[in-house]
This record gives structure tokens, sequence and C-alpha cells, in this order.
């Protein structure tokens, strides 16, 4: 047993205190805490806390510190949003960046749509969750206080279901969306399937009412359109798109981006996805919209002649930006721009659009230190950053969305 002060939390949500010089990490440890701990090496568990800190409170969730999925249900609100705007901050200041950023944007509970299960057939049965905590072990759910009450409410059905896809040694994927007409469910990692287990998964599909059911990139059935709306557009997205966690945080990041590029009147979406900014943009800018996948922009052409004249002109490309980024040649008609590429950022694309005449970019990002590498390119092409905004859309966890603004 050893006893420890924690100094801080670290980027990742464990405490980090110090032994003998060397950094000892205690997950659901927080900054200033006295306590003792088991284990060795640099990872340690809590054996009992001496001195709590003032920001310690009880989590919201039975299976918080089992379940893998949050890790910070224990610390308090004010020094979360002191933590959290800290993970945008820090990497932003190694670049020369330190304008205050706004305050954190946090959404209530119950407020995430989507979401990926994993389920794993046991001696027990079919285990539907969360993976636990530093093991692939799964944690059998019958809540989460972080999805939408329309999510919660049918993990029975939703078990029932993949309770019928053959295993292999591999966990099952499980996508839910949560969209206006019923539950988009799609499945991956599955044995392929029988004719019969194709018709007990249809039948069941039916009989709990949900919208579709896609296994192994195969959709078996679609019970009814799954549909979301962005802006003023209806979209069906593809099985498994990529689609904003919360409804509101999508709303509000395409506000942010639509009101800064108000003014322009030709905007390129690069990494535009289904077009979570694009449709938004179109209320008042034409819009050159480019991604990768070709389902997803089928999904946002639809939408968009859908709307019947309503939205400006929306074109897009399919192109893979990190292989063959737009150029600033191709850039030269464009008065303002945004782009949310994924985890790894956009190097190669920011390069051009730092050497083109674009005066206005808006960069979205889910990782503040590819970010912060991306917004060091477009600085020496002569941006100026005008705005930071935090984003909460993964509340109690390490993840951080943010929207910078940019302008020369």
């Amino acid at each position: 047993m050893t006893e420890l002060k924690i100094d801080f939390v670290g980027h990742k949500g464990d405490g980090v205190a110090h032994l003998n010089s060397n950094p000892i990490y205690v997950p659901y440890a927080l900054k200033g805490e006295t306590l003792t701990v088991t284990g060795s090496g640099p990872r340690r568990e809590i054996d009992t806390i001496i001195e709590a800190s003032e920001h310690r409170v009880e989590p919201v969730c039975k299976y918080f510190g089992t379940c893998g999925g949050c890790q910070l249900q224990h610390m308090g609100e004010a020094a979360y949003l002191e933590w959290k705007t800290g993970l945008v901050t820090e990497p932003l200041s190694r670049v020369g960046i330190n304008l205050e950023p706004d305050t954190l944007l946090i959404y209530p509970d119950a407020s995430r749509r989507k979401c990926v299960f994993n389920a794993q057939r046991t001696a027990e049965g079919m285990q539907l969750g969360f993976t636990e905590k530093a093991s692939n072990e799964i944690v059998a759910l019958d809540e989460c206080p972080v999805l939408v009450q329309s999510i919660n409410e049918q993990l029975d059905k939703i078990h029932d279901l993949v309770n019928s896809v053959p295993t292999t040694k591999h966990p099952l994927r499980v996508s839910v969306l949560d969209t206006k007409n019923g539950l988009d469910i799609t499945i991956e990692d599955a044995k392929p399937l029988s004719e019969t287990e194709r018709q007990v998964l249809i039948k069941k599909t039916i009989a709990h009412k949900l919208s579709r059911l896609t296994v192994n990139l195969e959709t078996l059935i679609k019970t009814t359109e799954p549909h979301i709306k962005i802006a003023s557009t209806i979209v069906a997205p593809p099985p498994a798109a990529f689609v904003q966690a919360l409804k509101q945080a999508e709303d509000d990041m395409s506000e942010i981006v639509a009101s800064f590029l108000k003014g322009c009147k030709q905007v390129a979406d690069l990494y535009c996805g289904i077009g979570t900014f694009a449709l938004k943009l179109a209320e008042n800018s034409a819009v050159y919209a480019v991604e990768e996948s070709g389902e997803a922009l089928n999904s946002l052409d639809q939408a968009w002649r859908q709307t019947g004249g309503k939205l400006k002109q929306v074109i897009t490309e399919k192109r893979n930006l990190e292989r063959r980024p737009v150029t600033f040649g191709e850039l030269k008609k464009m008065d303002g721009l945004v782009f949310d590429p994924p985890r790894a950022g956009a190097e190669l694309q920011c390069k051009q659009i730092a050497k083109s005449r674009v005066k206005k970019v808006a960069a979205v990002s889910c990782n503040p230190n590819t970010l912060a590498t991306d917004l060091e390119i477009l600085l020496a092409g002569g941006f100026e950053v005008k705005r930071i905004i935090p984003i909460d859309q993964f509340k109690y966890t390490p993840h951080v969305e943010v929207v910078v603004l940019l302008e020369r």
C-alpha cells in the first residue's frame, strides 16, 4: 500500500501523482486528494481516500467505475469545466494561441442520440453494453444515463435482436442511432448469416418497430426511411454514417459556423459528411461540399434536392482529402470555408488553405492536439484566430469538440 497526493488530473482523466519523481496514474482520483493506492508500476488503483477533494461528487450512473464509457462522473461541475477547457487551451498554447475560449458548452444528461455498443455471447448469455474499464469484458447494461430516453427504453429490444446474430470470438459492434422515425441499427463483425438467421432478424426488426437493420454492410430490412433533421432539411443517413452525437450540439455548431460565414457568397465544406454544415450554409451561400464517402454525399445531395430550390446551390465531390486535398487554385473562388476532419487532422489540406485567398475559415475538430497542428499552419499563412468555442458532446469523458473561427 502506498500513500499519494494527487497533483492534477491528466488529459485522459486519471489523477496524476509523483513517486520518486516518476508519474503515477490513478483512475477516479482528483486533484489535491490524499489516498492510498494498490498495485505496482505507473498505474495504481485507489484503496482508501484519506482526504477527498471538495470537488468530488456522487456519480450519476450505477455502473460508474466498472463500465469504461465514462471517466469523470465523480468530478463536480466547476472542476470539470476547468479541466475540460484545459484540454483545449493547453495544446493550442503550445503553438502560440492564447486567446481565451468561450465558456464550454455543456448539455444535459440523456442527450446522446448515437452510440456504439459491444455484444458478446458468454456462458451467461448474450452480453450487450460497453467494455469494462481496462478490460475487454463487456458490462451488460439495463440503462445508461447519457443516452436519450428512446434508446434506454428499447435496450431490451436491441438485446433481443442482437441475441439472434451469429457471433465470432470477437465482440459485435452494434451502432444505434435515434432517428425521427425509429432506431437505426447497424451490426458489424458478425458471422455470415444463414437464410434462416436473416429471416429471424427481419421478423424481429418488424416486431420491435425498428426503422432499419444492417448486418455486415447488408441492409436486411428498412421498415421506414430513417431520417434526421439538419437545419431546415430532412436527411436520410446511410447505415453507420457519421452523425454528431448530440442533436443540440450539432445545431449549435452549425449555427456558429453559419453565422461566421454568413457574408460569404461561395463556401467550401471539406469533410462534409451528410451535410451537417453544408445544408445550413446553403441558406445563404453557394456550397462546394467534399467528402470521401459516396453514400454520405448521396444523402446530402438528396436532402438538398428535396428542398425544392429553397437553398442555394450545393455542388458535391467525392474525394479523399488526405490523399488529394483541394488545392489553393481550386479554392480561388471561395471566400469562406469550413473543415471538420477525422481525429488525425487535416495537415495537407491546411497547407493548401494557407496558400489560398480564402478570407474566413471555421475549423472544427474532435482532437485539440491535431487541431493545434492544423491551426499553426493557418497562422503561418496569415490567418488570425478570432474565437474558440469548446463543446462538450461527450460528457464525463476526455473527448471534446472545438470550433475555431479564423480570419485574414
